[in-house]
């Protein structure tokens, strides 16, 4: 089946968004009467049926929905944004389909972007949301400093992957938690200030392994294996 995202129908909207319209309207060219289906962000799967569909709206009615279950752990990555926007834009579009929960952008002395469109990462969360049909949207958080987010960020287990000699490996350290959160640095890695820092603040230093990795390759492993030590 094919899915729009309309985080508003819990409100009781039955018209799609603009966006969401557009692809109905012109791009599937969907007409009255058709079955289609929505995602609205937080677990409800509808199925909807389309009443009208014009040249500005398209307006539907409920058929039936279902609230998917939401996973018993959190998993949330913390990455620095890369030079080039198209890296950090399949890595989110990649995280979210793998379900990852939650994204947040970092400014560390290393970074080579300082500024970043949100808007344009979210599209490609709803994207993912579409595409993997969890029926989670995932959370993206805009760039903010390094220390900042240091200070108001919690989690029952915090990481910090860094290149150093003889640190362990994500996949031997890492524990089923309810909730896990991971720093991933730029591609001249964390400072050693930096690192101390988080090291204060509870996060365990970690290796990704013996392969020197690009910030969006890291950034996609280390969510990969929260994903798998907690699912299987």
């Amino acid at each position: 089946m094919i899915y729009f995202y309309h985080p508003d129908i819990v409100k009781g909207s039955f018209e799609l968004p603009e966006e969401e319209h557009m692809h109905c309207s012109k791009v599937l060219r969907k007409t009255a009467g058709d079955k289609v289906g929505i995602y609205d962000g937080i677990g409800g799967d509808y199925t909807i049926q389309l009443t009208e569909v014009s040249k500005k709206v398209t307006r539907f009615e409920v058929v039936e929905k279902k609230q998917l279950p939401a996973k018993k752990f959190y998993n949330h990555i913390a990455i620095a944004p890369t030079k080039n926007i198209d890296r950090i834009e399949w890595f989110v579009e990649k995280a979210c389909e793998l379900g990852v929960d939650e994204i947040s952008l970092i400014l560390t002395k290393n970074c080579e972007r300082t500024k970043i469109r949100i808007d344009r990462l979210e599209k490609k969360a709803v994207s993912a949301l579409k595409q993997s049909k969890s029926g989670y949207l995932t959370k993206i958080n805009d760039l903010v400093k390094f220390d900042l987010f240091l200070k108001n960020t919690s989690a029952d287990s915090k990481f910090i992957a860094v290149v150093e000699n003889n640190l362990p490996y994500y996949s031997k350290v890492i524990r089923p938690h309810n909730s896990i959160l991971t720093l991933i640095g730029p591609e001249g890695d964390f400072t050693p200030e930096e690192a101390s820092k988080a090291f204060t603040s509870g996060f365990e230093k970690i290796s990704l392994g013996s392969s020197t990795l690009r910030t969006e390759t890291a950034g996609l492993a280390a969510g990969h294996f929260v994903n798998m030590i907690n699912e299987y």
